[in-house]
């Protein structure tokens, strides 16, 4: 099988061409240009060498990548605007695909996304657009391709299953009764028909609430019972500030330019754990630079990713979600101030001596470990005071559930991690960078919802969303690469090949007037008649 021959620069008899009507700064011209650049080879193999001529695969990928960065996800647009719009028609080469062999195009070349991601990253560090030294850090929630109406818990499936069991049942007896004579055979075949839906339904219930009590093992024992999933897309779940079933999408992006570095696409609810995974995507993306920067939001903060951070020595700078848990003060608040301010005695109004191993409270009693236990894989140590029946702030110190009457604190052996990065945090340059994570990775996510109007994926399946995230960011980074060429902050390299080519235009207009005025010599000899012919 090979492909159709394309040829933007092929003329028709009136000395036109698709280069003709799109001007030479175009963003489709510079798309289609950073496709001659990556390698497709993985994608071309793909082509089986039997059949017939196929679309070729660099002007369906140069059409995909520049309709996302207009904003057009849906193949039915696509397929329009590839008959109206100049632009996309040039892009297409006038092919004219329809919306099967699009969609059957994205969807079975998704997994090769992510190849072209970090091949786009590759070369837009080879071009030097930035020295990617800092790096920040975010995750938001995009829906997935499903209703909200379609997630159940463990009951409503069991319900669920037993009402299209009875169905079923209703259905079989029906197609007995017809061996009587008694249905016509339309009817019956109506009968059958809608059995067998009900029992492919039946068994997609099944399975779905296996995969429920599966994923439910991973949850708290507490959220079990309204843990729900989704028939249609199991794949996406129902997580906090989401109208519906989502999924959370990573990025990293470069501080200076919003340049997407890194992304991917996760099931977890909360960013806690991802810190580790945008780190380590990073480093493979682009050169390792042990002087590289990151910054990340509140969301990242825990002692496993504090761990790593402090394993990899990397400069990190990780919000606290909770300040008023950390206690690194010199010397405790005074009782006077607390009395004067009339508010709760704060596990930060404490001083943690590590030396000593106890805390000092504000009325000067030392809490002293008294005895320890695990949660999970935290070991937990509680520090407890000998007497607090006679402190000023007692009220003000113990919680009404507090049956012992001494202030106790629960400290992870690991919590002199957080308090390290609670007192890096108070430095000018951390509070600077904290401020630079803001201007850097909440754009480009407003950029992706807002300007190129991604609020929802459009497949399913955590696998096709990976893909299709890819996607969107290669979009993000080639609107950037396109900004900064028509500033001319990109070396000359990514336009190199203009000056021949349109050399190479101007050349084929003059052969087709040569031609045009000997075509009218021809008219003017056989019909004996003066034509005003146009001159070069």
């Amino acid at each position: 099988m090979g492909f159709i021959v394309a040829d933007r620069s092929q003329q028709d008899l009136l000395g036109y061409s698709l280069d003709d009507f799109v001007s030479k700064d175009d963003k489709s011209r510079f798309i289609i240009k950073i496709i001659s650049e990556l390698n497709l080879n993985h994608l071309k193999a793909r082509y089986s060498s039997q059949g017939g001529e196929a679309f070729p695969p660099d002007i369906m990928l140069a059409l995909w990548f520049f309709a996302y960065t207009e904003g057009i996800t849906t193949t039915r647009k696509l397929e329009k605007l590839c008959c109206y719009d100049l632009r996309f028609i040039f892009v297409s080469a006038n092919l004219r695909p329809d919306h099967t062999t699009l969609s059957r195009f994205r969807k079975n070349n998704l997994d090769l996304m992510a190849e072209y991601f970090i091949q786009i990253v590759m070369l837009a560090h080879k071009a030097g657009i930035s020295d990617f030294k800092e790096i920040s850090i975010d995750g938001t929630k995009i829906k997935a391709s499903c209703s909200r109406k379609q997630s159940f818990n463990d009951d409503q499936l069991a319900r669920k299953i037993e009402a299209v069991r009875k169905d079923i049942a209703e259905y079989m007896r029906q197609c007995e009764i017809s061996e009587d004579g008694e249905l016509a055979e339309t009817d019956l075949d109506a009968i059958r028909a809608e059995k067998e839906r009900l029992e492919k339904l039946e068994k997609k219930l099944v399975k779905r609430r296996s995969q429920l009590k599966e994923r439910s093992k991973e949850l708290k024992p507490e959220h079990r019972k309204n843990h729900k999933i989704n028939i249609v897309e199991p794949d996406g779940r129902l997580m906090p500030k989401s109208d519906g079933p989502s999924y959370n999408a990573q990025a990293a992006a470069e501080s200076k330019t919003n340049f997407i570095v890194s992304n991917d696409v996760v099931t977890d609810p909360n960013d806690q754990n991802q810190f580790t995974n945008m780190h380590q995507k990073t480093e493979e993306n682009i050169a390792c630079d042990p002087e590289r920067k990151y910054n990340a939001d509140a969301g990242y903060h825990s002692t496993n990713q504090l761990e790593y951070i402090e394993e990899k020595k990397i400069d990190a700078v990780v919000a606290e979600p909770t300040p008023n848990n950390r206690s690194n003060r010199k010397s405790p608040t005074s009782v006077e101030t607390i009395l004067k301010e009339n508010r709760r005695v704060e596990r930060s109004d404490f001083t943690y001596h590590s030396e000593e191993d106890y805390y000092e409270c504000p009325g000067g009693e030392k809490l002293k470990p008294s005895k320890s236990y695990k949660n999970g894989k935290r070991n937990i140590r509680i520090y407890q005071a000998s007497k607090c029946n006679k402190c000023p702030l007692a009220d003000l110190c113990l919680s009404k559930q507090n049956e012992s009457g001494l202030r106790r604190i629960h400290r992870d052996q690991r919590e002199i991690l957080a308090e390290n990065m609670n007192i890096k945090l108070q430095t000018d340059e951390a509070k600077t960078r904290l401020k630079t994570r803001a201007t850097t990775i909440e754009p480009v996510f407003g950029n992706i919802k807002q300007n190129l109007g991604f609020r929802r994926f459009n497949l399913r399946g955590l696998l096709q969303v990976k893909g299709e995230f890819n996607m969107i960011c290669i979009a993000h980074n080639l609107n950037i690469l396109f900004n900064l060429a028509m500033r001319g902050h990109i070396p000359f390299f990514i336009f190199a090949q203009y000056l021949s080519y349109y050399q190479q235009i101007l050349m084929s207009k003059i052969k087709c007037m040569l031609l045009i005025q000997i075509l009218f010599k021809c008219l003017d000899t056989r019909a004996g008649i003066q034509v005003n012919r146009p001159e070069l």
